[in-house]
């Protein structure tokens, strides 16, 4: 459940936010979800990383959509890749490579100033 609600932060945040903000502010939002939602490391990585790489994958393909592929084909030339698919999901895995260790950051930020419980003997 808290993996979805991150998730979701993280989405909607990164969403909404990017149109005004820097590209890297992306992973501050993450870390800020990683922060508030406690969870394992991998769970918010993986929250992260789905969140903000299904909303760049997503805009980058609106943007390609309503451009007619203009950006994307002299995108092409300039790097050894033949189909724009392909550098839509590169967009896509880099975005969500950012906020996946954003999240990552984030949590371990917050598990620093948690005490660690005491294990007894018999647990």
């Amino acid at each position: 459940m808290k993996l979805l609600l991150r998730l979701l932060l993280i989405a909607l945040m990164t969403y909404f936010l990017l149109g005004f903000l820097p590209w890297w502010t992306m992973a501050l939002l993450a870390g800020f979800a990683g922060f508030l939602i406690p969870g394992s490391g991998l769970n918010s990585f993986i929250s992260g990383f789905l969140g903000g790489g299904l909303v760049w994958l997503y805009m980058s393909w609106m943007i390609d959509n309503e451009t007619q592929s203009i950006l994307t084909d002299k995108m092409v030339q300039l790097f050894p890749i033949d189909d724009t698919n392909l550098l839509i999901l590169g967009t896509g895995l880099l975005g969500g490579l950012v906020a996946g260790f954003g999240a990552l950051t984030g949590t371990s930020f917050r598990q620093i100033f948690m005490k660690k419980k005491k294990r007894s003997l018999y647990n």
